[in-house]
């Protein structure tokens, strides 16, 4: 028996239908490498604007005239500095700079040299005070200890020198004496005179002289470790800093030093309420000395001495120095500040192609001059000429090739069953040519570029392929069009954010108001994303910055507007131009009022029933395996209107008689047979989408019609019956869809036969149906997978046994009798 069927070429998948002969398939390859011959000259032609060849410079005197004298337009897209908004830059950038203050190198010696002085008299007092301690030693008696002896002493002279003007501004007298305090040890010895023997035994005995006295005299004990715990607690107090004028808290300040002390450095950045003043530099002061103290004691253990009592003597000293040691720097705070100022970058703004720079008799300002000069100068600086326009070109011949190339090559893997890569790639060249002739048509209305409807053509292509092909479309006419508007990558981003937004939000497409939603989607994308190109430039604050923000915004919403109307617009003619059937378009046939569906409804009703059925079926299980519900369901309703023809052939319209009674097998099965071919033919004479014609074709696929072949067999003698005979024409599924129209068909018309239906026994007759069309290859061609098969059973078994459950018998209600003392009138109602 010969069973061979037509296969497809190519990927899985790839379109609907069988094979394409070889020189079908190499006569569009030729046309396909035609078409995209003449897309690339027609995107080059667009993308370049060939009104560049007649550009002069054009330079004149604009500062000796206050009134323009011509016009003068941009040819390109460039960038120019905003005098407004790089005053304001840089008038931010020096506000930024701290104020210098530098500790002031001479108050700072003058305050040590005070202290040095100060701390100099005591110790020139040396004598003095060696003096009294002798005396007193001398009329000291042996009941008195030197310590005591020497503190009363010091006790006096310090009294004393409190008198004494030089000594004014110095420590209390406490903290003075530890100051003059003598190393015992340098104090000479007392000679005591003989103990009587007739004195009593505790009578204290005279001085009779003094002994042992070093050569270098008396010393002070603590002088040395006062002095530097003063004169280096209070240097470092200088040095840190002290503010005396008031000033903002929070405002910072740059403290440079003459030179460097313990941590500090020569420089250093901090608030002004972190500053020292001099009270909280006194109390600051303190703790210094302290912690100096603390490492003396530290570097000399044995040493014997009261730190803390030591730490106060000098603290009283060293505080009386403190006093304000930073002054404010003008000199330096300005040159900070012009440095600042000059190392801030000019802000520009763009100047879109076709805008103009200075209108004929408006007056020159200084923002516009500038504008014309950059432009002048970019002009003269890049040579545009013929040969400038000629190397142009040749980028852009190169771009474009580039791009092309891409799309192209990726269309096997980009493409999908929605319509084949040969339409798909014209599809896409078309819509991307129509974007970038809008664009050079616009480009002379409206500088920008934002009013090109570059979501638009991303929204056609979604719905006419798919989202892959749209986004590499997209990709490739976004950047054509930056390259058409002056390399602007401010356009670049804004416009395939808007595009992508709606491609994103048209993924799948079941009303028009679908379309509406996508471009509301992308227009609010396109609006943040070019305030985030504006904040990015720095500008947004100033007065033509603002301008130019709120004419962008105005110019997105319009695309926005535009993208509403066109893609509507332009949709259904695509379809038509490509022969391309979207979920739209198949919505609009699933309309039970289509005349076909009515003509089915009223010739044949039991057909309609079963074809309204198998939709459901059909969609459910569709959408179980991730195929297209929607075509599946449409596909159903129209799947057997070839039955219009010959209606009495089919069981399910005939009421008693049976036609088949009278025609042998083999015409019975090629009446049966007829309906695909003859539903083709009506389908085509209604204008049905392709899909719903493969629909129509592939539904019983090349199924044996078993019953009359049985019979063929039965009444045959010979043994000459020929299977091929008894199959419909074909082709097998191609498609998911269409498989699954076969199964549901099977299932929706047999499990009517089965006896007392119930769950079991309906998911058995479906496993039945399935194992039976596979067996008989017919899912050869299509990308139904085996789990796939089992997912559609199982949806399938629960549709039906859901719809088939059965009902309550309710009883009937007895017949009322008659009451014995009625009287029945005639003419009465009962």
């Amino acid at each position: 028996m010969n069973r061979t069927t037509t296969k497809r070429k190519g990927r899985g998948g790839a379109g609907w239908g069988p094979a394409e002969s070889p020189s079908l398939a190499y006569r569009k390859k030729q046309v396909e490498r035609l078409l995209i011959l003449l897309a690339f000259a027609v995107l080059v032609a667009a993308v370049t604007g060939f009104r560049l060849l007649g550009d002069p410079l054009g330079r004149y005197d604009i500062n000796a005239e206050t009134v323009a004298s011509q016009t003068v337009q941009a040819a390109f897209a460039f960038d120019s500095e905003d005098l407004q908004a790089t005053r304001d830059a840089r008038e931010l950038a020096a506000a930024a700079v701290p104020g210098i203050y530098t500790v002031d190198r001479e108050r700072l010696a003058n305050q040590l040299l005070t202290l040095q002085q100060r701390i100099t008299t005591l110790k020139d007092r040396r004598a003095e005070v060696e003096l009294a301690i002798n005396e007193a030693l001398r009329a000291s008696t042996s009941a008195q200890s030197v310590e005591e002896a020497v503190s009363g002493v010091l006790d006096t002279v310090v009294g004393r020198w409190r008198t004494d003007p030089l000594f004014e501004g110095f420590p209390d007298a406490a903290y003075l004496k530890l100051w003059i305090q003598p190393d015992l040890d340098s104090l000479p010895r007392r000679r005591f005179a003989d103990k009587p023997k007739a004195a009593a035994a505790a009578a204290p005995r005279a001085v009779l002289g003094l002994t042992d006295a070093p050569a270098e005299g008396m010393q002070f004990a603590n002088v040395d470790a006062l002095t530097r715990l003063t004169l280096d607690g209070l240097q470092y107090i200088l040095l840190s800093g002290v503010l005396q004028q008031t000033a903002d808290a929070g405002q910072k300040i740059v403290v440079t030093r003459p030179e460097i002390a313990g941590d500090l450095p020569l420089k250093s950045e901090a608030a002004v309420s972190e500053v020292l003043r001099p009270d909280t530099a006194r109390a600051r002061l303190r703790q210094q000395i302290e912690a100096l103290a603390k490492q003396y004691e530290e570097r000399d253990p044995a040493r014997t001495v009261d730190w803390t009592a030591l730490s106060s003597a000098a603290y009283e000293m060293a505080r009386l120095g403190v006093i304000d040691t930073l002054v404010y720097d003008q000199v330096l705070t300005e040159g900070e500040r012009q440095l600042a100022q000059s190392m801030t970058p000019p802000v520009v703004r763009p100047i879109a192609v076709n805008s103009i720079l200075q209108a004929e008799g408006y007056p020159w300002s200084e923002q516009t001059r500038r504008d014309v000069r950059s432009y002048w100068d970019i002009l003269e600086g890049s040579s545009r000429g013929s040969r400038g326009v000629f190397s142009q070109i040749l980028a852009n011949v190169i771009i474009v090739g580039l791009l092309l190339t891409a799309l192209s090559r990726s269309m096997p893997v980009l493409s999908d069953r929605r319509c084949s890569p040969y339409t798909a790639l014209n599809t896409a060249l078309l819509i991307t040519c129509g974007t970038l002739v809008l664009g050079r048509i616009m480009m002379y209305f409206e500088p920008s570029g934002y009013l090109v409807p570059l979501a638009a053509g991303a929204m056609l292509i979604t719905i006419l392929t798919n989202p892959r092909l749209a986004s590499m479309t997209t990709l490739i006419m976004a950047v054509l069009l930056s390259v058409q508007y002056g390399q602007n990558w401010r356009l670049f981003l804004v416009s395939g954010a808007m595009a992508y937004t709606a491609i994103l939000s048209l993924y799948t497409v079941r009303k028009r108001t679908d379309m509406a939603r996508a471009a509301l989607h992308g227009t609010a994308i396109g609006l943040v994303a070019a305030l985030a190109m504006i904040l990015s430039s720095g500008t947004v604050f100033s007065w033509p910055a603002m301008q130019d923000t709120m004419r962008a915004m105005l110019l997105i919403v319009l695309n926005g507007g535009i993208c509403l109307f066109v893609v509507p617009g332009l949709l259904s003619p695509l379809e038509r131009l490509f022969g391309i059937t979207t979920d739209i378009q198949l919505l609009e046939y699933s309309d039970l009022n289509n005349p076909l569906l009515g003509r089915l409804a009223i010739e044949i009703p039991a057909t309609y029933a079963h074809s309204l059925a198998m939709g459901q079926l059909a969609e459910a299980a569709a959408d179980a395996v991730g195929a297209n519900g929607l075509m599946a369901r449409v596909c159903a309703y129209y799947h057997d209107i070839g039955k219009l023809r010959r209606p009495e052939y089919f069981s399910e319209n005939q009421t008693g008689y049976n036609i088949h009674d009278e025609l042998s097998p083999r015409l019975s099965a090629r009446a049966i047979a007829s309906h695909v071919t003859e539903g083709v033919e009506i389908a085509r004479e209604f204008h049905l989408p392709q899909p719903i014609v493969r629909g129509i074709l592939e539904h019983h696929g090349t199924m044996l019609i078993s019953f009359f072949f049985q019979q063929a067999q039965e009444q045959s003698k010979h043994g000459d019956v020929r299977e091929e005979d008894f199959r419909y024409p074909g082709p097998k599924p191609q498609s998911p869809e269409t498989a699954i129209l076969m199964i549901c068909d099977g299932v929706e018309s047999g499990v009517r036969s089965i006896k007392n239906p119930n769950e079991d026994r309906v998911r058995e007759f479906i496993s039945k149906i399935i194992q039976a069309r596979a067996a008989d290859r017919q899912f050869d061609e299509c990308d139904l997978t085996l789990k796939k098969l089992d997912v559609i059973g199982d949806v399938l078994a629960r549709r039906l046994s859901t719809g088939m459950h059965s009902r309550v018998a309710y009883p009937e209600r007895p017949t009322p009798k008659d009451a014995n003392n009625v009287i029945r009138m005639k003419g009465t109602r009962e």
